[in-house]
């Protein structure tokens, strides 16, 4: 196959295993790699055939999106029953015994495009938002290296049809809801939120009085 110019939205170790997983497919790859809004436009002064995002809130325009002969694609590091922010929060919350990682074709809207490929594991008892977020990364990886060996071999990404999104897309403010807590409910439901939004350097769980937050340390 002819050389694929690719702009990779990601973070630097991504894009590394990204190209990584292209060269052991074969795949002739001219990648470039972004991290913010103003790379990404000066990346598509030149004409592209690739845009894949994976592990980035860069909202890609539409402008960029609607570019004749592109082919724009995002990882979206949760099943499709997931959508939106912070899913692995949500999802150990709600005790998900299924995860995963989600390829679809990028929108104006964000996490809603057409589904093209999913891998799914099953969460091991005592799952944290930060084990569930590595191994959500590590399916992703697997769905970048089916699209490599499916292009080299002139395949390209087509919907899947049996499966959509899930109905509930979350966002900042919810998660920063579920961070709440207060004096009336249960100790199963604070402790219940306390390991869902626990996450290693960050104490996430408050209360309010009086107008304030106040933080509760040590929270895992």
């Amino acid at each position: 196959m002819s050389k694929l110019r690719a702009i990779l939205l990601m973070p630097p170790a991504l894009g590394a295993s990204a190209i990584k997983l292209a060269a052991e497919a074969g795949v002739a790859l001219e990648a470039q790699i972004v991290n913010d809004l103003d790379a990404l436009k000066k990346a598509h002064e030149k004409k592209s055939d690739l845009l894949l995002s994976f592990g980035t809130g860069v909202i890609v325009p539409p402008a960029i999106l609607d570019l004749p002969g592109l082919l724009a694609l995002n990882v979206h590091a949760a099943s499709p029953a997931y959508p939106g922010r912070d899913p692995h929060h949500f999802a150990v919350y709600d005790g998900a015994k299924e995860y995963g990682a989600t390829m679809h074709c990028m929108t104006a809207r964000v996490d809603a495009g057409p589904i093209v490929d999913v891998e799914l594991f099953e969460v091991p008892p005592h799952a944290t938002p930060a084990t569930l977020l590595e191994s959500a990364n590590l399916a992703g990886l697997v769905l970048v290296k089916r699209l490599f060996d499916g292009l080299r071999d002139g395949n390209t990404p087509t919907r899947l049809d049996s499966i959509s999104w899930g109905t509930r897309k979350s966002t900042r403010r919810m998660f920063l809801e579920m961070c709440r807590v207060d004096s009336t409910m249960s100790l199963d439901e604070f402790n219940r939120r306390l390991r869902a939004t626990g996450m290693p350097g960050y104490n996430n769980v408050y209360v309010e009085l009086h107008g304030r937050r106040f933080y509760i340390e040590g929270q895992q």
